[in-house]
């Protein structure tokens, strides 16, 4: 079965995400054909390089033949890129161009970037050569000198969200909106692995609640967050040490607990400052609960108490293994303000 991330996978320029500056200037060079033999694209892992990459081997193509693509990360050796050239320096049959996709071309030993100049210096005039990869560092300074270099922008949120939206609706799904502005905001600005959790909570519960998306990626309960921030806040020391064994005893990993409760009191923080739920994760159904947690005098320096605690807690469960008590003593301390 085809995965969402392909089915719904951009086939033309205009329904690419937040390239716009680059979707101009390739649009510009095919109208006045004019682009070039050697592209360098770089950007965060699901921006959309790939995607791009192949609808303008598409387009110089005129919809005939497909791209050559060769994965680095597996094939990265020298031998590899030899027989890459050999099949460069000869005409394609059944279109005007040879395009060659070289994703994840970070991975390339120096001996294959080493083959690779002599052909990049002088391509073969109808051959046309696409490098992609997330890490531009890793790129040989004498390679990206001989490339036409495009910075892919890291997608927003709220562009995500908007695209999880689009999918859900062609899905034929409902009441989809809270999940998707959740799984937006956790995708790291990645389009491809909010796709991928998109449809891993549509197969675990296809009602989509926040509750299930919760569940299904593994991230602790919000009401679960706001019960043990309250009970710190009130100081109810027998409810904070019954809510982190309750979660002990139901197996969880108690590092990822410390991780996801540092990331929600930072989030607790950032909207004190600025009072907008669209800069943190948080889903925005939770705002009451939120201005209830922060309602109090100088809130702003308590959360800042909160996470200078919690961030001295995971350097020393970096150092022991007694999970179980290392925090417990920590959010004692803390619901004593200690």
């Amino acid at each position: 079965m085809v995965s969402l991330s392909v089915r719904f996978r951009p086939t033309e320029f205009e329904d690419v995400c937040s390239q716009e500056s680059i979707i101009r200037i390739l649009t510009q060079q095919l109208a006045t054909n004019t682009f070039k033999n050697v592209y360098l694209f770089y950007g965060a892992s699901g921006c959309g390089k790939t995607t791009v990459a192949r609808i303008f081997a598409n387009k110089v193509n005129k919809g005939y033949s497909i791209p050559i693509e060769l994965d680095a990360a597996s094939n990265n050796g020298v031998e590899n890129v030899r027989q890459l050239i050999k099949s460069a320096s000869e005409r394609s049959l059944d279109s005007e161009y040879k395009v060659i996709i070289i994703d994840e071309c970070h991975a390339l030993t120096n001996q294959a970037w080493q083959a690779f100049l002599k052909c990049i210096e002088e391509p073969p005039r109808y051959t046309i050569f696409i490098f992609c990869t997330t890490e531009k560092n890793k790129v040989p300074e004498t390679i990206k000198n001989r490339c036409q270099v495009f910075n892919f922008n890291r997608i927003t949120s709220s562009v995500i969200c908007s695209r999880l939206k689009y999918i859900c609706k062609e899905l034929k799904l409902t009441y989809y909106d809270e999940a998707c502005e959740y799984i937006s905001k956790i995708s790291d600005n990645s389009l491809r692995t909010a796709i991928s959790n998109l449809e891993k909570c549509i197969d675990f519960d296809s009602s989509l609640s926040i509750q299930s998306v919760l569940k299904c990626l593994g991230n602790f309960s919000y009401k679960t967050f706001f019960d043990l921030i309250n009970s710190i806040i009130d100081g109810k020391e027998t409810d904070v040490i019954l809510c982190i064994n309750s979660l002990y005893e139901e197996g969880n990993d108690l590092k990822l607990f410390v991780d996801e409760f540092f990331r929600f009191a930072l989030d607790l923080s950032k909207y004190i400052l600025f009072k907008d739920c669209s800069i943190i994760s948080i889903p925005n159904v939770y705002e009451d609960d939120i201005i209830r947690c922060i309602n109090f005098d100088s809130s702003s320096s308590y959360y800042s108490y909160i996470i200078d605690n919690v961030l001295k807690l995971k350097e020393m469960l970096k150092l022991d293994t007694d999970y179980l008590s290392i925090i417990e003593t920590f959010f004692i301390k803390m619901s004593r303000c200690e």
